[in-house]
């Protein structure tokens, strides 16, 4: 028996269920795509050399013209009026926003994982009363019983196979964003570092 006959007898609960695991393999590589290293700091020597030099301007400049999550930061850190004096404030502001966009996406596998279950769950118990229906009507054929038993539990299984490798995805998906993320604030924290120095350096002159 091939797979399309295997998916056709679990009955229109296997769509959704589909619909899961093709909702988990998608936001696996969205995300892999939008994490890649190079997205989240590309040229941080190079930003972190100027930063050393308190070279401001050629600082904002080259981070204004990066697409790495590092020179936003940078860049709307510098931009904005309120880092001369508040730079760790400023700089916190805009991290958090750019965590929030690591983040995103990252828990819809872990829905995938307990949806696809639940649902089924649910063609099983459909398939388990269409089966004692037909069994009643066909006065207690047990043949109609054991043959349709197996074909209630598609679901179940069909269920349990999307949402393993939905919580595994969650999982991988959830260390890879803390990951960048812990990356990230450690970059900053040394800009933050850096700035500050400069700050204190100015007050005394």
């Amino acid at each position: 028996m091939d797979i399309f006959t295997i998916f056709t007898k679990g009955g229109v609960v296997m769509y959704p269920i589909l619909l899961c695991s093709i909702v988990s393999v998608a936001i696996l590589l969205e995300r892999l795509f939008a994490l890649r290293k190079s997205r989240i700091i590309s040229n941080g020597d190079l930003l972190m050399h100027l930063a050393e030099k308190h070279a401001w301007n050629d600082l904002k400049e080259t981070a204004k013209k990066g697409e790495d999550l590092f020179s936003r930061v940078i860049y709307m850190t510098l931009d904005d009026p309120a880092s001369e004096t508040e730079t760790q404030k400023t700089t916190e502001m805009y991290a958090k926003k750019m965590t929030e966009e690591i983040y995103s996406h990252t828990s819809i596998p872990g829905v995938m994982a307990t949806l696809s279950p639940l649902l089924g769950l649910l063609g099983t118990v459909l398939g388990m009363i269409r089966i004692f229906n037909k069994f009643t009507e066909a006065g207690g054929n047990p043949m109609i019983l054991a043959g349709g038993i197996w074909e209630a539990l598609i679901t179940t299984a069909a269920g349990l196979t999307v949402a393993i490798p939905s919580l595994i995805i969650y999982r991988f998906l959830t260390y890879t964003a803390d990951k960048s993320v812990a990356e990230l604030e450690f970059a900053l924290e040394k800009f933050v570092i850096l700035k500050g120095q400069n700050e204190n350096g100015n007050k005394e002159i």
